[in-house]
């Protein structure tokens, strides 16, 4: 810890910041209509790569973290389509629809023409695919510690995301599933955390390196007038949760979460709110409460990874 807090220090010298840029969430498509988001900052800051030291990569990742949004016009397009908004005082810009869009069922790359614009991608939903899956991230997918605040602070900020340690088997286990469904490539696949909305980079290049299927990735918007709860995670995830079943309303969603924090009340009360489009609900055990309350119809994840 003392070695990370000399590090942190670091954070107070002068940085050469670039020009602003967009970084342009995840967004999705269905029968009932469509969402995109993202964040415009004053400055653009260079991650750190998939090589860089541990101090590089904190002094670099605390930068992202507590970068400057910045009011101003926002565009952005999918293919031939066209969108103009403007981003709020604290950088973030949405914008959501009631009609279809006239694109094939799959994925589109979100695109900018400000400088530095990172894109996102756009799910537009198969109308035959029935099945999906909504995933935690930290502590599910990849080995994050959160019950150790120390720890859990050195992995997310200090460590490249290519050299994070994903839960063995996972990526394989989400790539089997979605066989399930017509259309494969086009599965309702949701990465959901309560993690900043900065931290999107990095965990995008982790979800590559480690060859999890493609899926929109739903991180959460931190300011102090944020359109997300600031401190409960646990209302923020059942408002992603319930804004992801009302707009794909055929699909019955498999939830996959651990028991660290908040997952399994989660998921027990979307149980209860949308028990037609629950398709089962699994729960990693990383706590160390042997106490832990459990919930009805919730199974060890570790049984379905031997499957």
């Amino acid at each position: 810890m003392k070695k990370l807090a000399f590090m942190l220090c670091g954070l107070c010298l002068p940085v050469l910041a670039l020009a602003g840029q967009n970084l342009v969430d995840d967004g999705w498509s269905t029968a009932s209509g469509y969402r995109f988001s993202g964040r415009l900052t004053e400055d653009e800051h260079q991650p750190a790569s998939a090589h860089s030291s541990k101090a590089v990569t904190l002094y670099r990742s605390t930068r992202l973290l507590f970068s400057s949004g910045a009011e101003g016009a926002v565009d952005w397009q999918v293919g031939k389509l066209q969108w103009q908004s403007r981003s709020d005082d604290h950088g973030y810009w949405s914008l959501a629809g009631n009609q279809p869009l006239p694109l094939a069922a799959g994925w589109h790359e979100i695109r900018s023409s400000l400088p530095g614009t990172q894109p996102g991608k756009l799910l537009v939903h198969d109308q035959a695919n029935r099945f999906g899956i909504i995933s935690d991230i930290d502590d599910t997918i990849l080995v994050s510690n959160v019950p150790d605040k120390a720890r859990l602070l050195k992995n997310s900020l200090a460590i490249p995301p290519e050299q994070r340690q994903a839960v063995a088997g996972m990526a394989a286990l989400y790539s089997r599933l979605q066989q399930r469904n017509a259309n494969q490539a086009a599965s309702p696949q949701f990465y959901l955390s309560a993690s900043p909305r900065q931290l999107t980079p990095g965990i995008r290049r982790f979800l590559a390196a480690n060859q999890f299927p493609q899926g929109v990735l739903l991180l959460k918007e931190v300011g102090h007038e944020s359109r997300d709860p600031l401190l409960d995670q646990q209302q923020y995830k059942l408002d992603r949760i319930s804004e992801i079943m009302t707009a794909f309303p055929q699909v019955k969603f498999m939830l996959v979460g651990d028991d660290g924090e908040r997952d399994p009340e989660v998921y027990a009360e979307i149980r209860q709110r949308y028990p037609q489009q629950v398709d089962s609900i699994w729960i990693r055990k990383v706590s160390p409460d042997a106490g832990r309350a459990t919930y009805p119809g919730q199974r060890d994840l570790a049984e379905l990874l031997k499957n």
